[in-house]
C-alpha cells in the first residue's frame, strides 16, 4: 500500500492515529501521501471507509481524490468539498434543525449584490460586483457581521471597492435582500450546518459517530468560517 512513498511520505502515511499535518513545498506528493494515509489506514482495519470524510476546497479536488482512493481500493470513504459535505448534512438534518426543508440557494447573487451597489451610491458595473461580491464574501468567511465591518476592515488594512461604510451598507442590505428571499448563499450554507450542530447536541453526536476520521486537503486555505464547521465535526 505505501511501498511507492518515499520515507518521509511512509511516516506520514503510517502516522494514522491522532492529529497529524503534513508540510510540504507544491508538487511534492502531499495529496498521493494523504489519499495512502487513508487508503492504508482502511486496508489495515485502523478505520473503517465508511466513517472517514475527506474535504477539500474544489469538486475537482474532491473528484481526485476519490478517483485516487478508488484506486487504492478506499472507494467506500467520502471526498467532498466543504460546501458539498455541508449542504447533505443540512439536507438530512434540516427537519429536525429547521423545522423543514433547507431554503433555496440564491439563485443570482449577482443581481443582489448590484442591488446593494446601487443602494449605497455606487454604479454597479461588473468590476465593482465582482469586487464587492468577493468583499462580502471575505466578510462572511471571516465571521464579521455587517456591523463589526467597518471596524474589522480597517484593522485589516482591506483593500476594498468602496468606502468601508459604504461597504458595510451594502453588505447589510445584501443581507437582507437574501433575507427577504428566504435564501441562503453559500456561505450561509456553511454557516447554518455549524450552528445547527452546536445548536443541536443530539444531530452533533450523531454526525461525529457517523465520522470519525477527518482528513482536510490543503488545510492552510481554511478561512475561519470553515475552520468553525471542522471544530464542530471533530
Amino acid at each position: 500500500m505505501i511501498a511507492g512513498l518515499d520515507q518521509e511520505q511512509q511516516r506520514a502515511a503510517q502516522a494514522v492515529r491522532g492529529p497529524v499535518c503534513i508540510l510540504a513545498g507544491a508538487g511534492t506528493g502531499k495529496t498521493r501521501t494523504i489519499t495512502h494515509r487513508i487508503a492504508h489506514a482502511v486496508a489495515s482495519g485502523q478505520v473503517v471507509a465508511g466513517q472517514v470524510l475527506a474535504v477539500t476546497f474544489t469538486a475537482r479536488a474532491a473528484g481526485e481524490l476519490r478517483s485516487r482512493l478508488r484506486q487504492l481500493g478506499a472507494d467506500g470513504v467520502s471526498a467532498r468539498t466543504f460546501h458539498a459535505a455541508a449542504l447533505a448534512q443540512l439536507k438530512y438534518f434540516a427537519p429536525r434543525v429547521l423545522g423543514g426543508p433547507i431554503p433555496p440557494l440564491v439563485e443570482n447573487k449577482a443581481r443582489l449584490v448590484a442591488a446593494a451597489a446601487s443602494a449605497v451610491g455606487g454604479h454597479p458595473d461588473r468590476a465593482l460586483v465582482r469586487d464587492l461580491a468577493g468583499e462580502i464574501e471575505w466578510a462572511k468567511t471571516s465571521l464579521i457581521a455587517p456591523e463589526d465591518y467597518r471596524e474589522r476592515a480597517a484593522a485589516a488594512d482591506r483593500h476594498a471597492p468602496l468606502e468601508f461604510a459604504k461597504v458595510a451598507s451594502a453588505y447589510a442590505r445584501y443581507e437582507q435582500a437574501k433575507s427577504d428571499q428566504g435564501a441562503l448563499d453559500f456561505e450561509d450554507l456553511l454557516l447554518v450546518t455549524a450552528y445547527s450542530l452546536e445548536s443541536h447536541r443530539d444531530v452533533c453526536d450523531e454526525v461525529r459517530a457517523r465520522y470519525r476520521y477527518f482528513v482536510v486537503d490543503e488545510y492552510q486555505d481554511v478561512n475561519p468560517l470553515q475552520q468553525r464547521l471542522l471544530d464542530v465535526w471533530l
